[in-house]
């Protein structure tokens, strides 16, 4: 009887809250029936695509870049993934596995590849499982590591490294799959290929157990970063899941070549055999082969100690035994040689001390003359890109690019585009601004006191005038010689193909004086030129644009912010 009495309580209620919420509905049409409908269709409609953000430039010292970024949809909470470059294309994969291609920052479409099961499912259903409750499960990092784009035997492929979970062995390894993909990114935007459709390159081995101590699968400590040599090997670069009798009991399997861990492993894609090429490393999370076809690894260190790598045959690194870092409560890595050196093992090339923590390397070629030859790195900790130039084996520098966001993997796209991907599902694409620096640069020259408004006006219509065709940035010479540092260079001897016969055999310098005379009357300064008259006639106006050329070119005539006190 008490209970009937209960579910007629529950009933009644039900029935006031849903009389209410229909009464409210109604009274909400009657007053405004548009809203009602616009709320109800918009509910059906898909959601609007994401919106593009144009975020701060970015400089460097010799490159001003133009900013874009786009967000990518995720369906759980994570970080990893990276981003390729097919046909001038970025193509991302995000940490659960969904493909994007973007041209741009405007073009993005999702790609209809479906890729290899990663096993997320079976591993997160371990923390409903009481033969489980002491062990530490962290879901946000389980991820794909990796992909990589490259042309082997004239096809163009597409490799994936991921974390895998084996549900009947209770054990996880790292796999490399492999997909033939169009060349195109026209024919690539309507492809469409089935997870089955992948063939599985290498499976680290042995399969690793789950950890009692820290999590159980410490899967961002897995690296995962892949490299092509441009003719028919892929090299991996396999972390030890902190398997290095820290942060787990039993000895490191770093340097034990029993295991495929700490490793480098490199797979030959003809047979398919796979070697290890070095061991004793920690974390890799960037590959990749300079212009020698040398390999260079990037790694994580713990508190200190990221390191940049030549990658030799038979070496070994010494992760655990030696470090340039400390445990992250700074105390002393337990058992190491010695207490912040690395004097036994190979050492690296250029470590960081504090750790930036590295995430990528590309090298850079065909994009600017200033960078080409050199490597590019992202990082997660220091939200900063790194670029490196390398001589005879030595870093000669590490220019350091600050980007504001942890940045996950960088790429070149093509010549004048970087792209990033972020630990916050973006997509960032750096756009070269050649006049960049320079517009800045006359942008604070203009805001000078000492120049008359008059003075101001003509000067801006007059450079706009010049921008039309000439470009200050020295690397652009295709429609007219570059007018970067143009005082006292030689003339007529910029790379620009159509200078007139007299300039060709001009063999002084520009000044001031012949630069006016040049800008008052072309024609009679070089006979044939094909410099049209610039039709400026008030000689101030020619004395301030020759003012202002002088000017960024001479560290003695800054503009005001940028001079040193």
């Amino acid at each position: 009887m008490r209970s009937t009495r209960r579910w007629a309580w529950v009933a009644l209620v039900l029935g006031l809250l849903g009389f209410g919420f229909m009464a409210g509905m109604t009274a909400e049409f009657v007053a405004a029936p548009s809203k009602v409908i616009r709320r109800a269709v918009a509910s059906l409609r898909p959601p609007k695509p994401a919106t593009v953000v144009a975020n701060p430039d970015v400089d460097s010292i010799f490159i001003h870049f133009k900013r874009e970024t786009i967000p990518l949809p995720i369906t759980r909470y994570g970080r990893g993934g990276g981003v390729t470059v097919v046909d001038s294309t970025a193509v991302a994969a995000t940490l659960d596995g969904k493909l994007f291609m973007a041209g741009s920052a405007q073009s993005v479409q999702p790609l209809d590849i479906a890729v290899p099961d990663y096993a997320f499912d079976a591993y997160r259903a371990l923390a409903d499982d009481p033969a489980y409750k002491d062990y530490h499960f962290e879901y946000w990092a389980y991820r794909y590591f990796d992909i990589l784009a490259f042309d082997y035997d004239g096809q163009e492929r597409l490799a994936l490294s991921f974390v895998k979970y084996e549900a009947d062995r209770a054990c996880f390894h790292t796999v490399v799959a492999m997909l033939d993909i169009p060349s195109t990114a026209a024919e690539l935007a309507t492809f469409s290929a089935r997870a089955d459709d992948w063939t599985t390159l290498f499976v680290t081995e042995p399969c690793l157990p789950l950890k009692k101590t820290g999590s159980a699968i410490e899967i961002q400590i897995g690296g995962g970063r892949m490299a092509y040599d441009g003719k028919d090997k892929l090299v991996l670069g396999s972390g030890d899941f902190h398997f290095d009798g820290i942060f787990a009991d039993g000895p490191p399997i770093a340097p034990d070549p029993a295991y495929d861990y700490g490793k480098v492993i490199e797979i030959d894609l003809a047979s398919g055999a796979h070697r290890q090429i070095a061991r004793g490393l920690r974390n890799m999370q960037g590959m990749a082969f300079d212009g020698k076809g040398q390999l260079w690894a990037v790694e994580h260190g713990l508190r200190g100690g990221d390191e940049l790598n030549l990658i030799r045959e038979g070496k070994d690194y010494g992760w655990p035994s030696e470090s340039l870092g400390t445990l992250y409560n700074q105390l002393p890595i337990p058992n190491t040689l010695s207490f912040g050196r690395h004097d036994v093992h190979e050492p690296p090339v250029y470590a960081f001390v504090p750790s930036v923590a590295i995430s990528s390397l590309d090298l850079i070629e065909g994009f600017n003359s200033a960078w080409d030859g050199d490597i590019l790195m992202g990082t997660l900790k220091d939200e900063s890109l790194y670029r490196f130039r390398i001589v005879d084996n030595r870093v000669m520098f590490a220019e350091r690019i600050p980007i504001g966001t942890r940045i996950r993997a960088a790429r070149q796209l093509d010549a004048d585009r970087l792209v990033l991907f972020t630990d916050n599902n973006e997509l960032i694409f750096l756009t070269e601004n050649p006049n960049g620096a320079a517009t800045a640069f006359l942008t604070a020259y203009l805001e000078q006191d000492t120049l008359p408004a008059h003075t101001r006006d003509r000067l801006k219509a007059n450079m706009d005038t010049c921008l039309t065709c000439h470009s200050l940035d020295p690397d652009v010479n295709d429609f007219a010689p570059s007018l970067a540092a143009i005082v006292g260079a030689p003339r007529g001897k910029r790379p620009f193909p159509n200078y007139s016969p007299t300039l060709r055999a001009e063999d002084g310098a520009w000044t001031k004086e012949s630069l006016a005379a040049f800008l008052s009357n072309p024609a009679s300064v070089a006979p044939g030129t094909t410099m049209p008259d610039p039709g400026i006639r008030d000689p101030e106006e020619i004395d301030a644009v020759v003012a202002f050329l002088a000017a960024m070119g001479s560290p003695m005539n800054l503009a005001p912010e940028t001079a040193t006190p």
